[in-house]
């Protein structure tokens, strides 16, 4: 996967930006606030991972009402152009055939982004972690985000009936625990099979980054199922399902939303058998994170034949030397796009492009 040419005008700050990438490492460097983590963030979108309301104006200059945005990129086969015009009437394209919503960019553009803030993952609620875990199946299985947002919606559905409390009738809130439990199913199917792939290429990468001396596991955990689905779509799992829901019946009600169920699940991450997120230091739950971006950006190679585009957006001043060699050793072979605020806190380039960032404008320093 290789990003040829980068268009982006009224995203953010960013004006009439035109970047024409290498194939191996581009640093983007320059004072904060200047427009870095917005280039990062605008060649993210087309991997279709994040969201975007029609509306949000966020996304755009706060003196426009519009912003434009094209990709070139080659796949591993063959030249693609997507394209992003966001407004109250966003439009997307991918080879001049319209697109609905930016998800359907997903499997596509194949991209691991790194951020600090990433960090939460490890250290908040479960719900970054279920964005981290749908993030990553979505690019390899792009029908996997039809099925969760075919889950929300069910459980939007089941949400508003619970409210209603006793003007409900049974016969009806049957019908949705019946439509939830097939989803969920499918979602947990496809989580716990995830988990079991990257699992060994993550207690391998963290291995390398302790040295040796420290053993990472990971654990799905589902909060309706005590066990490892098989890989195919069961009714007995569903049946499964729906007896947690009626089981739990009364006091969803009681509560008024759903409490079971894969919105609810989690993933663990344990060091020495031990959680991280409850007494990891901050240097292993960096690492942890480290070693699950470098995971997920493994298995799509080894799944996709192709390696993603690597962001890694203000990590590298965050890391000592040798954690620094590490990701770069472990990226060869990718497009990596590395942004800093200090030039010297970046290793030195043999190969690769330099390009410096000021007031939402980017200029190459070096080819």
């Amino acid at each position: 996967m290789k990003l040829i040419e980068c268009l982006i005008d009224g995203y953010k700050n960013l004006k009439q930006v035109e970047i024409y990438p290498c194939g191996e490492i581009n640093v983007i460097y320059g004072a904060n606030a200047q427009g870095k983590t917005n280039l990062i963030e605008a060649i993210s979108l087309f991997s279709g991972r994040d969201r975007l309301r029609r509306k949000d104006s966020s996304s755009i200059a706060f003196d426009r009402d519009f912003c434009n945005m094209q990709i070139k990129f080659n796949d591993g086969e063959r030249d693609q152009v997507a394209k992003a015009a966001l407004s109250s009437k966003s439009k997307f394209s991918l080879n001049s055939v319209p697109l609905k919503r930016i998800s359907e960019f997903c499997g596509c553009f194949n991209t691991v982004f790194f951020a600090p803030a990433h960090i939460s993952i490890v250290q908040n609620d479960p719900k970054a972690r279920r964005k981290f875990i749908d993030d990553a199946i979505t690019q390899i299985k792009p029908e996997y985000a039809k099925y969760c947002r075919q889950y929300e919606r069910i459980l939007r559905q089941r949400n508003i009936l619970l409210k209603k409390n006793n003007k409900v009738s049974s016969s009806t809130i049957e019908i949705w625990n019946v439509q939830m439990a097939r989803i969920g199913t499918i979602i947990t199917m496809m989580r716990q099979d995830y988990i079991d792939k990257i699992a060994p290429i993550l207690a391998d990468i963290y291995s390398g980054i302790s040295l040796g001396k420290e053993n990472l596991e990971i654990y799905y955990m589902s909060t309706v199922f005590d066990r490892k689905l098989q890989n195919i779509y069961s009714e007995d799992d569903v049946k499964e399902y729906v007896k947690i829901l009626e089981k739990n019946e009364k006091s969803d009600f009681e509560m008024g939303f759903t409490k079971f169920g894969v919105h609810r699940d989690d993933f663990m991450l344990k060091i020495n058998g031990l959680s991280v997120r409850e007494y990891g230091s901050q240097g292993q739950q960096r690492s942890c994170i480290i070693a699950l971006k470098l995971s997920e950006a493994r298995l799509l190679k080894l799944i996709k034949g192709t390696n993603p585009v690597v962001l890694l957006d203000d990590v590298m001043s965050e890391l000592d030397v040798n954690r620094q060699s590490y990701i770069l050793n472990h990226v060869k072979g990718s497009q990596v796009f590395i942004t800093c605020c200090d030039i010297s806190n970046t290793l030195s380039l043999k190969d690769g492009q330099i390009y410096h960032m000021q007031n939402g404008e980017i200029k190459l320093m070096k080819k």
